[in-house]
């Protein structure tokens, strides 16, 4: 009876959490299309890129000459004072103003032009963030792909040694009733059928737990339930550089060690903007202005006054600047403070360039090395598995027959398990790695997933 609710509890657990008809299967490069299309963080390094080209069209646009107008115009009412003659009258006047500039930069001790650097130099870094960070959403992806991918591989094992051990009880309850059996061992492979229900159930949520977690990685928001495709094939999968060529090419072309050297450039460019604030400051430019006015007294008492056309070339005045020198004689250490922070700031980018070269070497080193070892491991416990296999075969055979105990059938499919459950995880390990590898070798994973799917 106890037996009977529990594999009905099974069930229904199985029924709750599957709906293959209802679910959306999807295999890892569809997983991966759908959160570079659907991921906060992308849209948010978007906004930081579309920021840095707004800066590095301003830098350019600071290069042009600038243009500007202005017209004013005023109503006097009672008392005031006349334009013609600086007299007082109680007359109304209207007047009008117009004003033009233009002003066209020449020199400005490099400050335009490093700007215009440094400019280009953070659209660059921006640009290789956003690709950062479409590596890291779909490494992300790829990693919660392959624990629903190993989870599913766990269940169907768990799902396939509940079944022999159900039949192995049959058995041995109908060995029972013929007396063949003792009662101990029926009770022995009933908690046998236990175990491997309530390794079934454990397997079945962490199931659903990575299923969770793929979700949020790829922030899968639709009605439909989520199922992937969970054929992951490890032939063809060969990684053919070696350590050496892997790491020139990643210290060559990893996005960190170009961001680190795009700082440190960046740094020396700060340092000689700080360099020249200890140099006379010369703003040379061509600035010209235009300005003009025209008035009139309104009422019927009111004098005539020149027409608008007179007044403007007869109000209008002209002026003309090459731009002004000042020499820097004391303000407070203050330019010197700027230059000795700007070198710290240098040495610090310097320093953290050559500290991420070296993390760098150590995850190129580490994922290869974990890429050969799980391929050897993957060979082994192949071979496990079919030893391990044939040797449970001829232990269910003897058992069939009362020639050894419940006990050490149980040994032996324990150690089924422990094989198949050891190769599933050394496999997807070794693929995952192949790819990580396949990364700092200048393939996405996204191409990855595309090539290999």
């Amino acid at each position: 009876m106890k037996k009977a609710i529990l594999t009905l509890a099974v069930s229904i657990f199985l029924t709750l959490f599957h709906h293959p008809s209802f679910a959306q299967q999807m295999n890892l490069l569809q997983c991966m299309e759908y959160a570079l299309a659907h991921s906060l963080s992308i849209q948010q390094s978007e906004t930081a890129l579309s920021n840095a080209e707004l800066d590095h069209k301003a830098a350019v646009a600071a290069f042009f000459p600038t243009l500007s107008a202005s017209t004013s115009a005023s109503l006097s009412f009672g008392r005031a004072i006349d334009p013609a003659d600086n007299s007082y009258t109680t007359l109304t006047t209207f007047s009008n103003g117009y004003s033009a500039s233009a002003h066209l930069p020449i020199f400005s001790a490099r400050r335009l032009i490093n700007s215009l650097k440094v400019a280009k130099l953070s659209r660059s870094t921006s640009q290789s963030n956003l690709e950062a960070t479409k590596e890291n959403v779909t490494r992300e992806v790829m990693s919660c792909y392959f624990d629903v991918v190993y989870y599913i591989g766990m269940v169907d094992i768990a799902k396939r040694r509940l079944e022999a051990n159900q039949r192995s009880l049959e058995l041995v309850e109908l060995q029972f009733e013929l007396g063949q059996r003792s009662r101990a061992d029926v009770q022995e492979v009933e908690a046998t059928v236990a175990s491997g229900e309530y390794t079934l159930l454990s397997q079945q949520n962490s199931l659903q737990m990575a299923y969770i977690s793929l979700r949020s990685a790829m922030n899968y928001n639709e009605e439909q339930e989520l199922e992937i495709n969970p054929e992951v094939g490890v032939e063809n999968i060969v990684v053919g550089a070696s350590l050496d060529a892997t790491l020139d090419y990643a210290l060559a072309n990893h996005r960190n060690v170009l961001n680190a050297d795009r700082s440190v450039r960046m740094s020396e460019i700060n340092l000689s903007n700080a360099k020249w604030q200890m140099a006379p400051s010369l703003s040379s430019g061509i600035s010209f202005s235009y300005n003009t006015s025209y008035y009139t007294r309104m009422g019927a008492l009111a004098t005539p006054t020149p027409d608008w056309l007179s007044q403007i070339k007869g109000n209008r005045g002209t002026g003309l600047s090459l731009g002004s020198i000042s020499f820097p004689i004391f303000s407070g250490f203050s330019r010197r403070h700027a230059k000795l922070r700007a070198k710290n700031n240098l040495r610090n980018a310097e320093i953290n360039a050559e500290s991420v070269r070296r993390s760098l070497t150590t995850e190129v080193t580490r994922a290869y090395q974990q890429m050969q070892g799980y391929g050897a491991q993957y060979i082994v416990n192949r071979k496990r598995v079919d030893t391990a296999r044939l040797a449970y075969e001829g232990m269910e055979q003897k058992f069939e027959r009362g020639m050894v105990t419940p006990l050490d059938l149980q040994t032996s499919s324990t150690a089924l398990l422990q094989a198949e459950a050891d190769m599933l995880h050394t496999r997807l390990s070794y693929i995952l790695q192949c790819r990580i590898v396949d990364f700092y070798n200048g393939v996405s994973f996204i191409e990855s997933a595309a090539i290999k799917k």
